[in-house]
């Protein structure tokens, strides 16, 4: 039989903030437990941005900025092992991915060249083409909505190069635009082939171009144009190098444009209409001087150019990557940057970001990191988590996107929960961390605790107006809502009746209308007792299964044990006139008794005796309203609080 109550007129000032974040002791000592905090979200610290393998973007720019280091300096550190070597230009097919496939494309020369289609030499202007059974049908305009300049015309086959230029076929290069009537484009260098799609109708767009000028859409899309000389020479030639190494020739490409190889953005911008060219370029003098200063120059690794994967910062760790070269240890350089902010940084990680991997469409229960790959602070990059859900558990080992959960990185780790406008922090022990943590009710709501349906097991409620809406379990839902009393009446729960179950009365002056049960409609039992301006407790004070009532004047109790009118049964003096008062069953007898707060701390009296406390414990913050109740069935009260914002 559980008999748990609540000081309904007591609101604490507590001075030890309550962590809302629950970290449970680990499983092992791998593991790390993050219960779901009563916002349903978590606080992230993290670190980098990106995979954190080879090169630190923002790492070479320190390096450069603040320890003075060159180009060659920097790509030793972050590809240990590789060496210096030059390779000829060559001639790369660049696959346009919002191309592939296509059903239709135009082609606009720049001005001031003419086009060249399958070995014809056409004026400039726009070519608008499509996939036919046997070919291409080619349409030329002069100009947006033009009209055709001849009638259209088919060229067999399966491809199709088309090249803008003036003296030499495909010095101008081509801009590249979705359809006929389309004003806003990409401006490519080089040439541009058309090759059949697998799929009846449809072809893909493929860029040929060189590979420096290939890099010169690279690298200002990888690293800032603003930077220092060195770090972009560096991102120069971890570019080339990376692309070379990457490259997966097909029958009709080497290479993409997004970051699955590496972004490659083309050379400009464009609005056209045919007439009017309006530009806005991709390309920067500062990184076209880095390439230009680093021509040819890779990184190479035995007799190959090597695989110089990076990222935007590695957060102060490399981690460790597929090859020999691509090594986890500490970085002295990123970090050191003007402007760098992703090397740390903050996020929000949301429950509901978790749940997607529940299965069954299952909530969440608990976040558990299970591992780390060992490289850098707090054991380094998540490798693997667990996500314990109501409807089973869920493993998650894929690192990269999987595991940032649309952060940064996954290198991150939850530093507190974040806190609802109106939320319960409930404890099932004498510690200074929530065990239950949940959002429930609005911030101007008054927090209440009983055991509404007697099963063992307090769970909360908030008052609004005459309304009362009660919770089952500790997870924020309402299981029942009840008007009864008045707005502005004094609330008081208990067991009057010795049933089990806690139900409401309501106090007006010294007069007390009590309900055996939890639905609307007259009062089961009026009783007079004290005077109005008492302060009322509620309590099974002789330990016979039934709550009865106290009331308070200075530090003198008077006690009744029976819902009935009449005198005292028992006077107890506890505590100072000042304190703050709770009563439970803190010991799990069966006897409720006392408990007083100064400052920061509970003053805990195991019987209703004058003296000196069993126990002082700190809970909670300035500003919680304080509830009492058995939130774990064990048949001892112990703290919970209401915080609001």
């Amino acid at each position: 039989m559980r008999r748990r109550r609540i000081a309904a007129s007591v609101t604490s000032v507590l001075a030890l903030l309550l962590g809302t974040l629950v970290v449970a002791a680990p499983a092992s000592a791998a593991e790390e437990r993050y219960n779901v905090p009563a916002g349903r979200a978590w606080e992230v610290e993290g670190r980098g941005w990106g995979h954190g393998i080879g090169m630190s973007q923002w790492g070479a720019q320190g390096a450069a900025t603040k320890a003075g280091k060159r180009y060659t300096e920097i790509l030793d550190f972050y590809y240990p092992g590789t060496t210096m070597s030059t390779v000829p230009d060559r001639l790369l097919r660049i696959a346009l991915s919002a191309y592939a496939p296509a059903s239709t494309v135009t082609l606009q020369s720049p001005p001031g060249t003419t086009f060249l289609v399958a070995g014809q030499a056409l004026p400039g202007g726009r070519l608008t083409i499509t996939r036919t059974a046997g070919g291409y049908q080619v349409e030329h305009r002069t100009r947006l909505n033009g009209s055709l300049t001849r009638p259209a015309w088919t060229v067999s086959g399966t491809s199709l190069a088309v090249s803008a230029g003036t003296s030499t076929p495909g010095d101008g290069g081509l801009v590249v635009l979705p359809r006929q009537n389309a004003t806003d484009g990409t401006w490519y260098r080089g040439t541009v082939n058309l090759v059949a799609g697998a799929a009846a109708g449809t072809f893909d767009v493929v860029n040929h171009v060189t590979l420096e000028e290939y890099l010169r859409g690279v690298v200002p899309r990888e690293s800032p144009a603003y930077w220092h000389a060195e770090a972009l020479k560096a991102q120069a030639v971890a570019a080339r190098s990376y692309g070379l190494s990457v490259m997966r020739p097909t029958a009709t490409s080497d290479l993409c444009d997004t970051d699955r190889c590496q972004v490659y953005g083309g050379r400009a911008a464009v609005v056209t209409d045919g007439v009017d060219f309006r530009v806005s370029t991709k390309e920067a003098t500062s990184t076209d001087q880095a390439i230009a200063a680093t021509k040819g120059q890779v990184r190479w690794y035995d007799g190959a150019v090597a695989f110089t994967q990076f990222s935007s910062t590695n957060g102060g760790h490399t981690a460790a990557g597929s090859r020999p070269y691509l090594v986890a240890r500490p970085d002295p350089w990123t970090g050191l940057a003007d402007g760098d902010t992703r090397t740390r940084w903050t996020d929000t990680l949301q429950v509901s970001t978790l749940e997607q991997y529940c299965p069954a469409g299952g909530s969440l229960r608990t976040l558990v990191v299970t591992r780390r790959d060992g490289a850098g602070e707090w054991g380094g990059r998540i490798t693997g988590v667990r996500l314990e859900c109501t409807t089973g558990n869920a493993t998650l080992t894929t690192p990269g996107n999987t595991l940032r959960f649309g952060m940064l990185s996954n290198y991150w780790k939850p530093t507190a929960g974040v806190e609802p406008p109106s939320g319960f922090y409930l404890n099932d022990s004498w510690g200074p961390v929530a065990h239950h943590e949940f959002a429930f009710g609005r911030p101007g709501d008054v927090a209440l605790a009983g055991d509404w349906d007697g099963d063992g097991t307090d769970t909360v409620a908030v008052r609004r107006g005459r309304e009362y809406h009660l919770t089952a379990a500790h997870d924020g839902r309402t299981a029942r809502s009840v008007a009864y009393g008045q707005p502005g009446d004094e609330v008081l729960v208990g067991d009057w009746d010795g049933n089990g179950t806690d139900t409401l009365a309501v106090r007006r002056g010294n007069v007390f209308y009590i309900n055996n049960s939890i639905a609307p409609g007259p009062a089961t039992t009026v009783i007079a007792y004290g005077r109005p301006g008492d302060e009322v407790l509620v309590g099974d004070w002789d330990g016979n299964g039934t709550d009865t009532l106290a009331v308070r004047r200075g530090s003198v109790y008077h006690i009744r044990n029976t819902m009935t009118s009449g005198p005292a049964h028992t006077l107890v003096p506890y505590g100072r006139a000042t304190d703050a008062v709770l009563a439970g069953d803190w010991d799990g007898n069966g006897t409720d008794t006392l408990a007083v707060r100064r400052g920061s701390e509970y003053h805990i009296k195991n019987s209703m005796t004058a003296g000196v406390a069993d126990r002082v414990v700190v809970y909670g913050r300035a500003g919680d309203s304080v509830i009492v109740g058995d939130w774990d069935g064990n048949g001892t009260d112990t703290l919970g609080v209401h915080r609001t914002h």
